[in-house]
């Protein structure tokens, strides 16, 4: 490895920017041909580039804390602290940011709730809704895959989940907006504030929730997390389970939408794939593994050192911060052939690291790829004539970890 070269990338690495945006790719490459991990001054972050490296800091927590996971990116102005604070923002470490033993606990018990057959029994009402946008909004021959479809359907899907009333769409999608760009994008201090705004009032949505349901449960998710037991292990309190329900308000619908309108794109990129899933439905569910693979809705995600340590050969200090590219892992050539062609045949493509690995590996992943799986369905029975529109810019969200379109043009007929 050339440290010079090393050093370079690092001077070069900028999320936020095009031509970043539109095609990290290109720099994953080379990235990951020159070092397993470069140091990038601009964030103050060791970035890790390779499959066979994030995947062991994955199985190992006692060297690579999850602690930073969830923390904004660069630090907090003042003023966005203070309308946090008084807005009673207050979450507490459960499943994304949390290490063991005290993640095992909460884990187990949101898997008491979140269980196979709630996610099973979703699905009635997701082809319910995908059938109905079609016919509602993509009567003119023309329409917007996210806006239209995307953007909506996963929200409607999480709510009916935890039981929130299908009327906050806008709310809640406003809210997990700021959330993302406030934690895990560069705003200015005056965005800050404005974000800050929207996250305190996203949590105290979540927090009215729950109050809800502990005074009067129903047959929902959140209802489930309050009433949480196993074993000898202490019930979740109300601020855990709060904080599940405020994170999966964020993780539970905008990742699953960035997937659809990945999977919408990619396909419609490669007619003779789209035709196949036109002509054999049994192979959606191994393309969607593909495209999450080679299109990750989580291009990135977080890790802390607990203590000096070596990934790849190269020596990170205690307490660094860790940038894990798992886009770049996902088409790392030790791992996958010809790992930039798309195929939705690929023999392993399910071992992608865009759902994370080991102890916290995404809980709500069956429940995104059932929904991917069903829109993709759906639209390859009724418009198996549907195509991209020519000629579009497609727009991606300046932060460091989610990617998918903001808007997806399409058409269809003759």
């Amino acid at each position: 490895m050339d440290s010079t070269d090393a050093r370079r990338l690092g001077e070069r690495f900028d999320p936020f920017r095009e031509p970043y945006l539109a095609d990290p790719y290109p720099f994953f490459a080379e990235a990951r041909a020159v070092t397993p991990v470069f140091y990038s001054p601009g964030l103050d972050y060791w970035v890790v580039t390779r499959y066979r490296d994030i995947r062991h800091i994955f199985q190992n927590p006692r060297l690579f804390s999850a602690s930073n996971s969830l923390a904004p990116l660069q630090p907090v102005c003042a003023g966005a602290a203070r309308v946090l604070e008084e807005g009673g923002f207050r979450t507490v470490p459960t499943l994304t940011n949390n290490d063991p033993p005290a993640h095992t606990r909460v884990r187990r018990l949101a898997n008491v709730a979140f269980t196979p057959r709630r996610v099973a029994a979703m699905e009635p009402f997701v082809r319910e809704l995908v059938v109905r946008f079609v016919k509602e909004r993509f009567s003119s021959g023309q329409a917007d895959l996210v806006r239209d479809l995307a953007w909506e359907l996963p929200a409607l899907v999480i709510f009916r989940v935890l039981g929130i009333p299908d009327e906050d769409v806008e709310r809640i999608k406003s809210g997990s907006e700021s959330r993302i760009l406030f934690t895990w994008g560069r705003p200015t201090e005056a965005e800050q504030v404005r974000l800050a705004h929207g996250m305190a009032g996203f949590w105290r949505y979540a927090e009215e929730l729950v109050r809800s349901r502990t005074e009067r449960p129903r047959d929902d998710f959140t209802s489930d997390l309050v009433r949480a037991r196993e074993g000898d292990l202490p019930a979740l309190s109300a601020p855990e389970v709060t904080t599940i329900v405020y994170g999966l308000l964020t993780a539970g619908h905008e990742t699953t939408t960035s997937l659809i309108g990945n999977a919408l794109r990619r396909l419609l990129s490669d007619r003779d794939a789209w035709q196949e899933i036109c002509g054999d439905p049994t192979l959606i569910p191994n393309a969607i593994e593909e495209i999450l693979r080679l299109d990750s809705s989580v291009v990135a995600w977080r890790r802390r050192t607990t203590q000096a340590v070596e990934v790849g050969g190269v020596r990170v200090p205690a307490d660094a911060n860790l940038l894990l590219l798992l886009a770049s892992a996902n088409r790392d050539p030790d791992v996958f052939e010809e790992p930039d062609r798309f195929d939705i045949r690929r023999r392993n493509a399910s071992d992608h690291l865009s759902f994370g690995h080991g102890p916290h590996f995404c809980l709500g992943a069956p429940l995104g790829k059932l929904e991917a799986r069903v829109v993709l369905e759906e639209l390859s029975t009724r418009l198996p004539n549907l195509r991209l529109v020519a000629g579009q810019t497609l727009r991606f969200q300046p932060n460091v970890s989610f990617r998918g379109p903001v808007s997806l043009l399409a058409e269809w007929g003759v």
